[in-house]
């Protein structure tokens, strides 16, 4: 039975706990390395008028900036686009997205190249071309990413990933438990729950309820970047804005405020999850037992 648990609502633990998972992905070593390369490639390409720059460090320190500062942004703006706009349809989300990504960047780009690094207007792209190009880039990773099964990060985090373990898949493989219940490619599973003999997978976009064991279930996964709380919960990390260690019972508070509890089993599985610890009096729950 659920029962609703009424405090003060406070937005702001979902929005740090957001931005916490946004960084690390940007400054993961991987999204570095894919940061430096273009970075180089751009330096002697010289697109948007910073051809011809006399030293090559200079070049590159603003390409580095220019890009570090757009992954960046692009990725703040996705994990407060999945936190705030997580009740509206994948598709809305991703044209949401793609569309203010890229007229912040193209914006961010323009500000940078004129009042930071002082190129003449002239000599550079406009605010709305260089919005364009953003757009066409974001559009394409989008479409990529789409197409693709598993993307490079998933084949290498999910390599090993077991039950109760956090990968760092940026997207939802196409997994075994997606393919049986028939949940389309790129639509996250953010929730599974046992209920006797059945289990109830839930997505943003529908509840899906089979009769199978819960641990099948969640190896069916295939390594999923996310965590097994309960015998009967596992949530997936991106729907986790923290956990309440101080409660009567511990829980992890999830972004459509509703908690999962924590069992005894499982209680060091999520202290060592690196999940935002909340307080008890600041959060808004609906429980479910």
């Amino acid at each position: 039975m659920d029962t609703a648990r009424k405090a003060r609502p406070n937005p702001m633990p979902k929005v740090f706990s957001a931005l916490q998972v946004a960084l690390s992905r940007a400054f993961h070593w991987r999204t570095l390395v894919i940061w430096f390369g273009c970075s180089l490639l751009a330096t002697y390409s010289g697109p948007f008028g910073t051809y011809g720059d006399p030293s090559v460090l200079h070049s590159l320190l603003i390409w580095m900036v220019l890009i570090g500062s757009s992954i960046v942004t692009v990725y703040v703006l996705n994990a407060l686009n999945e936190l705030f706009l997580a009740k509206l349809s994948s598709f809305i989300r991703i044209v949401v997205f793609i569309g203010v990504s890229a007229i912040a960047t193209g914006s961010l780009v323009h500000f940078l190249l004129i009042y930071v690094f002082a190129h003449t207007s002239d000599l550079i792209l406009s605010r709305g071309e260089l919005s364009s190009y953003s757009l066409a880039v974001i559009s394409f990773i989008h479409i990529v990413r789409l197409i693709l099964p598993f993307s490079v990060t998933d084949q290498i985090s999910n390599k090993g990933a077991s039950e109760g373990e956090l990968s760092s898949a940026s997207l939802p493989p196409h997994s075994r438990l997606a393919k049986r219940l028939d949940i389309p490619a790129g639509v996250r599973i953010s929730q599974i729950t046992a209920n006797g003999h059945f289990v109830s997978v839930e997505t943003s976009e529908d509840v899906y309820r089979t009769r199978m064991r819960f641990s099948d279930a969640v190896a069916e996964l295939d390594g999923i970047y996310g965590l097994t709380v309960h015998r009967s919960h596992w949530v997936h990390r991106n729907s986790i804005v923290g956990w309440v260690p101080r409660a009567k019972k511990p829980y992890v508070l999830l972004n459509n405020d509703r908690s999962v509890p924590i069992s005894k089993t499982y209680l060091a599985n999520v202290k060592n999850a690196g999940l935002t610890i909340l307080d008890p009096e600041d959060v808004e729950v609906e429980q479910s037992l």
